[in-house]
Parts: structure tokens; C-alpha cells; sequence
């Protein structure tokens, strides 16, 4: 390898969908990985040079990897590790310090955050960032280049001589305003794509507005690396990026990729305003996610004025009984009603839904799949519930022995069309019965013609197409 330098190099690993999303992996999506960019345009207006390496769309084998980092010589490799990818992330980390034992490995992201000495117990890996990352990397590489201590710097797991030593917590960043608008230009654009019921127009670009959901759900695991405190970019930060992805970036679509856009009501409505004044109302739709029990008809109104095309709900369950044991916050009611408006306003509607909750029975589960297609939604996922490290329900599971396998591998909510059982199975379930259940909801909710007449309004392209027709063939033949 050549002479090391003081540039930092981030890592996705390879994603193989093909293990995650099972037959349906040719309709997954790709995402731009939105943390990564951030960091890596924070370091670059610090003056640290910086590269992205992205296994969802670039092949990253142990041979290509080996090369990417012999051939940029990082310093720094910094390694995103997420529950599903936690064994090939630490694979990355092992690739890079088999080339040289100077490179410093640093892992962040949901899993490290959740479990940090699990993830330090690995020698291959130096430093563990816990939850945000912006300034906890920059001076990491500030400390490490100035031969400086890590002990002064906030939110870090790492060893010292055989002893794993944790900083003191750091503190959400509240002003996100502070913070450089993301780089896109690092990561190539055109290569990832969203799920094709969100997808009205493209080229689709992404961008994330808030950080953080005071809601307490108990499957939800975003909430351990960004908080429970709600923060918020101001609207003129937001249409600042806005106009960079129109008009540098050719967006004739945005996607906002906040779990929760309709948190602040008041901002979003601002948002709104801000669009419609530009006229980009004319230019893109944009697609975003929000609670059933956060919108209103005036709310709603605006959005369609200022070019929204969909609002995707966790509408979760059918029961009532299980939206409480969850811890929700929702009535079927608020649900009804949510969907009911935005459909009304010319907004489409796609939910998302969960079987296989603790102590759900058969009965609810039916009952989830026909709530989902009275409800006159276009579009609907059907995911099994999967208790991922940190979680209420990951607790819930282990107390109660219902955790199948602690093999991250296999920790993906689309067991029904892998090779693999769910990793979480209530009492009186099993695993055959539950990889049935998701394919048949799927089945059965999008086999009726009208939901075939909304997904063939929203092809865009002949790939589309042979998309659509390979989850239809793999829907009515596949067993289930």
C-alpha cells in the first residue's frame, strides 16, 4: 500500500438483498445513505479529504474493497453498521485492517450505538461512535492527527489497554441549520431507486428535514441513534436544499425521508408555502411519511397545492388491542379517518403494516389484512414484526424466549419471501404459518383490480414493467 494519508474513507457494506427481501429483492429499494453524506460534508468543510464507498449499488467484495482502500490509502475508514449488515460490516473492518494496522477503523450507526462492546470486542475496530456522528468523527480525526486523547471526546466506546473505556454521552445537536447542506455529488444519484409505489416521476432525490420522534413506539430502533427529541431543519434551510436538488440535480421528484414530516404541522405548512412561491409546485411532487392522528383537512390541502403526490402511514394493525400493546398512540378511528381525508384531498395513501406482534392471534392477523383493504389505500407493505436490538420489543422477546436466532443476518422484517424463518415468533405461531401469512396479505391485497389499475398509473418505464410482472408471477405461483 502506498504512503497513508490523512483522508477519511466511509463505508456502507454490501447489502445483499437478495438474503433480505428474498424473491422480491428485484423490487427493493436502494437508498441514498443520507448519514454518510452528512458526515462526509461536514469533514470536507473542515478541510478533511473524504471519500463514499456504497455497497447498495457498488460491488464491494473483499477483492473490490481491498483495492478501493489500497488504491485511496485512508487514514480513517469509517464503517456505517446497521443490525442486517453488522457481520459484513465487520468483515469491512477486518478487509482494512488487514491492509495496515494504522488505518483507525471507526464503526457508527444503529447497531454499534445499541450494542458498542459487542461491536469494540472486535480487534479489527478502534473506535465505536455512538448515535450522531458529525462532530464525534471530526474529532476523532482532529485528536488522532494532533495526537490528541479520545477521552475528551464525547459519545465514544473504544479499548486502552485491554480495558473498554466509554465516553461521556453527547449531547442530539439541536441546531441542524449549523450543519452544510448534504453533498450529493458524493455518491452517484442516479444509481439507487425508491420502491416503485413511491416513485411518480424521475429522477427521484432524497432529503431528510428533521431528526429525532417523540413518539415511543415499541418496535421502532431509528429512535436509539437520533433520540426522542424532535429537531427540526427551519423551512429556509429546507428550500435551500430544495433548490439545489431541482435545479443542480434535475429532482423531478423528492422523497422526505423524516419518519415523521407532519410532526410540527405548522413548519410543514411554511414548507409548503415556501415550494409553492418558488413554483416548484410545477416542477416536482414529493412524497413523505406522517402519524394518522397529526394531519387535518387544511394541512392536507396545502400539500396537494404544493405538489404531494403521497403520505405514507404506519397504519401497523387492525386490532385495536395491539396498536396499545405496541404502544402507538393511534385509534383505528384516527386511521379511518387520516386515510379517508387524504384520499378525499387527491393525495394517494400507502400504509404500512405488521403481523405477527406479541400475543397476536390468527384472528387479528386476518383482521390486519382486511382493515388494510377497506381502508382504500393504493399501496401497502406488509412486514413481520422483528425485534431489533434496543427495542422494546427485542427486550419483550428475549424475556419471554420467543428470539429465535441472535444471528443479525437473518433480522429482516421479509422473512415470508426469503429461505430464512422470522427471527421473532409469538407464542402459538410458528414459522411456516407466519412466512405464509405475509405473502398472502400481500396477495391478497394487491391481486384485486384496483389495486393492479393503481400500480399500472404509476409505471414510468418498461423496467417498471417486467418489475411488476416478476412480484405478480412470484405472488399467485409461490406457495402460501
Amino acid at each position: 500500500m502506498k504512503v497513508i494519508k490523512d483522508r477519511v474513507l466511509l463505508i456502507f457494506p454490501q447489502f445483499k438483498s437478495e438474503l433480505h427481501y428474498g424473491r422480491l429483492s428485484k423490487v427493493a429499494p436502494s437508498l441514498v445513505p443520507v448519514s454518510l453524506v452528512y458526515l462526509a460534508t461536514f469533514l470536507q468543510k473542515k478541510g478533511i479529504p473524504v471519500k463514499i464507498l456504497d455497497g447498495q449499488v457498488q460491488e464491494l467484495t473483499p477483492t473490490t474493497l481491498r483495492k478501493e482502500i489500497e488504491d485511496y490509502c485512508p487514514r480513517f475508514v469509517g464503517i456505517t453498521s446497521l443490525t442486517p449488515i453488522a457481520e459484513v460490516a465487520h468483515q469491512v473492518a477486518a478487509v482494512s485492517k488487514g491492509i495496515s494496522r494504522e488505518i483507525t477503523v471507526v464503526m457508527g450507526g444503529t447497531h454499534p450505538t445499541v450494542l458498542p462492546e459487542e461491536t469494540i470486542r472486535d480487534e479489527n475496530v478502534d473506535i465505536v461512535v455512538r448515535q450522531e456522528g458529525e462532530y464525534s468523527l471530526y474529532e476523532i480525526v482532529d485528536a488522532i492527527i494532533g495526537e490528541g486523547d479520545l477521552e475528551g471526546i464525547k459519545g465514544l466506546t473504544f479499548r486502552r489497554n485491554g480495558e473498554i473505556i466509554h465516553t461521556a454521552q453527547r449531547p442530539f445537536l439541536e441546531e441542524l441549520d449549523s450543519l452544510p447542506l448534504p453533498d450529493w455529488s458524493l455518491v452517484p444519484l442516479d444509481s439507487y431507486h425508491q420502491i416503485p409505489d413511491a416513485t411518480f416521476r424521475k429522477p427521484v432525490r432524497c432529503l431528510l428535514t428533521s431528526r429525532g420522534c417523540p413518539f415511543r413506539c415499541i418496535f421502532c430502533s431509528a429512535r436509539l441513534s437520533s433520540g426522542y427529541h424532535y429537531r427540526v431543519r427551519s423551512p429556509r434551510n429546507v428550500i435551500e436544499e430544495i433548490d439545489l436538488l431541482i435545479n443542480r440535480y434535475g429532482a423531478r421528484q423528492l422523497a422526505f425521508l423524516d419518519d415523521n414530516f407532519i410532526v410540527d404541522q405548522q413548519r410543514a405548512m411554511e414548507i409548503c408555502d415556501l415550494i409553492i412561491k418558488r413554483g416548484y409546485h410545477k416542477k416536482v411532487v414529493w412524497t413523505c411519511a406522517g402519524r394518522a392522528d397529526q394531519i387535518s383537512e387544511p394541512l392536507l390541502k396545502k400539500f396537494k397545492d404544493a405538489g404531494c403526490a403521497l403520505i405514507s402511514y404506519g397504519v401497523e394493525t387492525g386490532s385495536q388491542r395491539l396498536l396499545d400493546i405496541i404502544r402507538k398512540s393511534l385509534t383505528i378511528e384516527q386511521i379511518e379517518e387520516a386515510v379517508k381525508l387524504t384520499r378525499e384531498v387527491g393525495i394517494k395513501v400507502r400504509g404500512t403494516l405488521m403481523l405477527g406482534l406479541p400475543t397476536e392471534t390468527p384472528e387479528e392477523s386476518q383482521q390486519t389484512i382486511e382493515f388494510a383493504k377497506k381502508l382504500g389505500l393504493n399501496f401497502a407493505k406488509f412486514s413481520l414484526a422483528t425485534p431489533y436490538p434496543g427495542t422494546e420489543l427485542y427486550r419483550l422477546a428475549k424475556e419471554q424466549g420467543l428470539l429465535k436466532t441472535e444471528d443479525w443476518r437473518y433480522f429482516s422484517s421479509m422473512a415470508g419471501f426469503g429461505e430464512y424463518d422470522p427471527v421473532y415468533i409469538p407464542e402459538g405461531r410458528d414459522a411456516r404459518e407466519l412466512k405464509q401469512l405475509q405473502k398472502r396479505a400481500t396477495r391478497e391485497f394487491y391481486l384485486r383490480p384496483r389495486q393492479i389499475w393503481d400500480l399500472l398509473r404509476n409505471i414510468t418505464s418498461f423496467h417498471d414493467i417486467k418489475l411488476y410482472l416478476g412480484v405478480a408471477r412470484e405472488l399467485i405461483f409461490s406457495k402460501g
